[in-house]
């Protein structure tokens, strides 16, 4: 019988050991992704809660980031670990094998969204936003 989760446990730790920091790997994971695609993961790390973002395991070989500049300031709206949730592509580094995201959920993104995002598009031209399919 399979046992049920207990709100009072902690879950365990995520394990990270499928991710890859092979360029070869990163290639052709970036090959396959656009910015504003939308992609669900579960948050699984939040090294220091207000600090630094949330680390977001995407079931994929390279692992997602979502930066505290995207997350509200009032970190009892950031998502908490365990968290499944729907993340948009925010940007791909070309030479960091990582998978920078934006929550597309509104209540996990900073307040000013909206504004921010027009000086601060992950291109530097706010005419990409129009590729985000964001919810509200």
């Amino acid at each position: 019988m399979l046992e049920q989760d207990n709100e009072d446990q902690p879950h365990p730790p995520y394990n990270w050991d499928h991710l890859s920091d092979d360029p070869d790997v990163w290639d052709r994971v970036r090959a396959n992704l656009v910015l504003g695609q939308r992609l669900t993961g579960t948050v699984g790390l939040i090294p220091r809660l207000g600090t630094i973002g949330i680390f977001i395991d995407l079931g994929l070989p390279i692992g997602g980031f979502v930066d505290v500049l995207l997350l509200p300031d009032d970190t009892s709206k950031w998502p908490a670990e365990g968290t499944v949730a729907d993340f948009l592509v925010w940007w791909m580094d070309p030479k960091r094998a990582q998978i920078r995201l934006v929550p597309a959920e509104s209540g996990f993104r900073r307040e000013d969204f909206d504004t921010w995002s027009l000086t601060n598009a992950p291109t530097g031209d706010p005419g990409v936003l129009k590729l985000f399919r964001f919810d509200s």
